[in-house]
């Protein structure tokens, strides 16, 4: 009999030690700041396989692979996002396939709470994750909140049509 209680007791202790241990149930932490694809994908082994997955538009590769005007994005993203899971690999991988050196890709990591990192989020007037921020120079000619209401590559190059970014 005291040999079962004991035996319970053990148990529960061990049952309660492991539930309420951090280190066991620890995901990783979101990456915040400027960061890198590398990073990304090792953070978060899902992006890596979106991005594989991935189908690029032809016309929107054709439009990406002539652009001649040095272009910028700040991809805003949260590792612990969905849509940015969802949507941003397709970008990486648009802009992988077309390889212009003239289009450069720049990714910031966003706490869950969109706090951080506070001066970019301010400085871009970030208030919905992903966000890709498009500059020509030092000047925004467009962006894309959120969920791209087309494929997000056909997005962009109508962000660079619109501003005579052919």
């Amino acid at each position: 009999m005291i040999c079962e209680r004991l035996l319970k007791l053990i148990f529960y202790f061990l049952f309660v030690g492991m539930a309420f241990n951090p280190e066991i149930h620890a995901q990783s932490d979101p990456l915040v700041g400027a960061t890198t694809l590398e990073e990304i994908s090792r953070t978060e082994k899902t992006f890596r396989v979106y991005m594989d997955r991935y189908h690029p538009n032809e016309d929107a590769l054709k439009h990406l692979s002539s652009v001649q005007d040095s272009i910028t994005l700040y991809a805003f993203i949260g590792t612990w996002c969905r849509e940015s899971k969802k949507y941003i690999p397709g970008l990486v991988k648009t802009l992988d396939v077309a390889a212009n050196p003239f289009i450069t890709l720049k990714f910031i990591g966003v706490d869950a709470q969109k706090k951080f990192p506070e001066t970019f989020l301010k400085t871009f007037d970030i208030k919905y994750i992903p966000t890709v921020v498009v500059l020509k120079g030092d000047v925004e000619i467009g962006r894309i909140d959120e969920a791209p209401q087309q494929l997000i590559e056909i997005e962009l190059v109508n962000i660079l049509n619109k501003n005579g970014i052919y």
